[in-house]
């Protein structure tokens, strides 16, 4: 089977990460909407960088960000996704990448729990300087292919566990082929043996060395928690904390034990963090002219909960290296669309 040679992207703006996102997906499932946002949890200059090569039917993708950040979809029954962190390149300490809510080690996959959430989203915390390594397998296949195997095993794993911990055979198998897809190794039959290892993986995942991680409420508080903060309420004002702790009927000492453990922040300086890239996107949009951002700049940074004007410019420049101004003018010179920055695709 002949193989799209594998193709380089990079993105120091988190709305040409999210265009990048959607055109992928629907290029993959053509009669799909899907929405994404990322967002930047760490501060400096953001670069990140991303190498595709799908083939039919199996989307594959390295990609790696000098900035932690948080990347939100809404979830889906068309693709599952398989994910983990390279190895040879991943930090020899402790690897800060979530997966869906599963804490990733050097020998985690995780990420095929999407199918059980039809409606709500899915969260990630990529860690900075980490390669992630993602494979997406179309949904109605692999159910078809997992059936004709009676790998039952499998089909429970997809079902209950959101990622799974393991040295088994099966994934340092899939994983060895991920590496040589992407260094041209030539592979027989390359579609189907992603999707018989990613099965594999899913069959050996009970032996003594492997475990998994369920679903539970903190995973799904966060979920919660990170959709509310993100709504668009119909040009009212984004929603308070007091209203989050109200709609999630929990205590603010709760929500802000969850994401000290999770994001290594409290939910206020979370819900900062998201609120200025909002800020940030409405300053980036290619929507919007130049003149009319300039003149509006001190009104989106209210619209977002930044009623000083001074305060809010330190904390922008702090987390993103430019002031608002800046971010205008960048962006205003060097608005590329998607279709130029693919190189006409």
């Amino acid at each position: 089977m002949r193989k799209k040679r594998p193709r380089d992207y990079i993105f120091t703006d988190t709305i040409e990460m999210e265009e990048y996102c959607r055109a992928h997906f629907e290029d993959y499932h053509s009669d799909t909407n899907f929405s994404c946002n990322v967002t930047q949890l760490s501060a400096g200059t953001l670069r990140t960088s991303t190498i595709c090569a799908p083939i039919k039917d199996v989307h594959l993708e390295i990609f790696k960000t000098n900035q932690t950040l948080l990347y939100e979809e809404e979830a889906n029954t068309r693709s599952v996704a398989f994910c983990w962190i390279d190895k040879k390149k991943g930090k020899s300490h402790d690897v800060s990448t979530i997966i869906s809510g599963h804490k990733m080690q050097l020998h985690s996959i995780a990420g095929f729990n999407r199918i059980n959430k039809t409606g709500g989203n899915i969260w990630d915390v990529v860690g900075a300087n980490e390669n992630l390594c993602c494979m997406s397998l179309k949904w109605e296949k692999l159910q078809a292919r997992i059936h004709r195997l009676n790998a039952f095993n499998a089909y429970a794993k997809l079902e209950e566990c959101i990622g799974i911990d393991s040295d088994s055979h099966a994934s340092k198998q899939l994983k060895k082929l991920f590496n040589d897809h992407f260094s041209n190794q030539p592979v027989k039959n390359l579609s189907s043996s992603f999707y018989d290892l990613a099965i594999a993986c899913l069959e050996d995942a009970d032996d003594n060395s492997s475990f998994g991680t369920a679903r539970c409420e903190s995973i799904e508080l966060i979920e919660d928690l990170v959709k509310l903060i993100h709504e668009d309420r119909s040009g009212l004002p984004p929603i308070t904390l007091s209203e989050i702790t109200e709609y999630l009927d929990s205590q603010k000492e709760s929500l802000n034990l969850i994401c000290k453990s999770t994001f290594k922040m409290g939910v206020i300086e979370l819900v900062k963090r998201i609120r200025l890239e909002q800020a940030r996107k409405a300053y980036s949009s290619p929507h919007m002219p130049k003149g009319l951002k300039i003149f509006t700049r001190q009104r989106i940074a209210h619209y977002y909960g930044f009623k000083n004007w001074s305060n809010f410019e330190r904390l922008y420049y702090y987390s993103f290296k430019e002031n608002p101004l800046q971010t205008i003018e960048r962006v205003s010179k060097s608005v590329v669309g998607i279709k130029s920055l693919w190189g006409g695709e």
